[in-house]
């Protein structure tokens, strides 16, 4: 009698959490996925769910829809305790959006981890609390003026122009990223696991000048709310109170009170575009903040919002494009590092790490070049 010979099922080493949220991740539906493969809708459901699994070929076919390599999909989910995000657009309509990026939010949590499990240590968290009490309908513009003069004391800054937001940021323990980031709604977010704050900033920001407030005004959201819970932020006055809270901050951090009531004396172009050289904040933001300290009225900063479209420069001001966009670093050097130190393979990323390069890419802020196979890989020895 023949004995049949029982293979393993290799399918079920499938996760179907994997599935479910690389979908999410690239807002696609249940049923764009299944008209790709030429199955139902009802199938991807039972794949996400674990009902089924899927066989290599179907795997294969998944990974490359959904953009990851196929040892994404069977590599266990690191559970992940976030708390609130400071998304900027709360809403059925935005919704979906927000869920992607908290995936790939999720996605960056775990890349860290995975290079603090081969080696790596972060820089210890040096975000200070500052325990200022908010009145009922929110912070006074004192608390804070106090607030952001607060961590540049405590960070050791003067009341100078910062020269990197970015790297200030990661020097003092907060984690930063760039996300392609696919709505105008969305510029930037932050959020906190286990107490490590998180930044991340859109990695197609035009300006250089309004990626920076975009970091300050997330440091505004990480000093001033976070004892803001997640029932609170359903309520569409108190996002608008946080997001003005937090852009108040950005403009008290980047442009010190004193400093500024000593260097603008007027809202004329060249004056102006000066500042902007020296400080790295947009025209706006600096004209807004003197507005804000009573160095001009309405009527002045009016006019200087008159003359700024006359000249066509509401949406791209003077420099723009000169000024170069602030890369984050930190996560880049730890990965060079554990590479050269032999804890990370260099050219097999994708498996080693789990991620596509597109998003290994935006986690480190440079390009990983692809390496093509050897002949010895793909022949094997013969």
């Amino acid at each position: 009698m023949t004995q049949l010979i029982a293979f393993p099922d290799r399918a079920n080493t499938v996760v179907p959490e994997r599935l479910s949220a690389a979908r999410i991740a690239l807002q696609l539906s249940r049923a764009d996925v299944a008209r790709h493969l030429g199955v139902t809708s009802t199938t991807i459901g039972y794949y996400e769910t674990g009902q089924r699994r899927p066989d290599m070929a179907t795997l294969i076919k998944l990974s490359e829809l959904l953009r990851q390599p196929v040892g994404h999909y069977l590599s266990p989910v690191r559970e992940v305790r976030k708390g609130y995000r400071f998304f900027r657009s709360v809403g059925p309509k935005s919704n979906k959006l927000n869920m992607a990026l908290d995936v790939r939010s999720d996605w960056l949590v775990e890349f860290v981890a995975t290079l603090e499990q081969r080696g790596w240590r972060l820089p210890a968290i040096n975000v200070p609390d500052l325990h200022i009490d908010a009145e009922e309908d929110g912070y006074s513009p004192a608390q804070i003026e106090f607030a952001a003069t607060s961590v540049r004391r405590h960070w050791g800054l003067g009341d100078g122009p910062i020269n990197s937001m970015v790297a200030l940021l990661e020097s003092n323990g907060i984690v930063v990223g760039r996300f392609s980031l696919p709505s105008s709604k969305i510029d930037a977010f932050s959020f906190r696991v286990n107490g490590r704050p998180y930044i991340v900033l859109g990695s197609d920001k035009s300006s250089a000048v309004r990626s920076r407030f975009d970091a300050a005004h997330e440091l505004g959201h990480l000093i001033l709310h976070r004892s803001v819970s997640p029932e609170e932020m359903e309520s569409a006055q108190v996002r608008r109170r946080v997001e003005a809270e937090a852009n108040q901050f950005a403009g008290a951090f980047l442009l010190p009170r004193s400093s500024m009531l000593r260097e603008f004396y007027s809202t004329r172009a060249p004056h102006l575009r000066g500042l902007k050289q020296r400080w790295l904040v947009s025209m706006q933001a600096i004209a807004y903040r003197a507005l804000a300290l009573g160095a001009i009225d309405e009527s002045q900063f009016i006019a200087f919002r008159v003359q700024l479209t006359k000249r066509k420069e509401l949406s791209r001001e003077p420099l723009d494009d000169v000024i170069p966009i602030e890369r984050p670093g930190l996560l880049y050097n730890a990965w060079k590092k554990l590479v050269e130190t032999k804890r990370l393979p260099a050219l097999d990323a994708t498996e080693t790490l789990g991620f596509s390069i597109d998003v290994l890419n935006d986690y480190l802020g440079r390009e990983i070049q692809r390496q093509p196979p050897q002949a010895s890989q793909i022949l094997g020895d013969i």
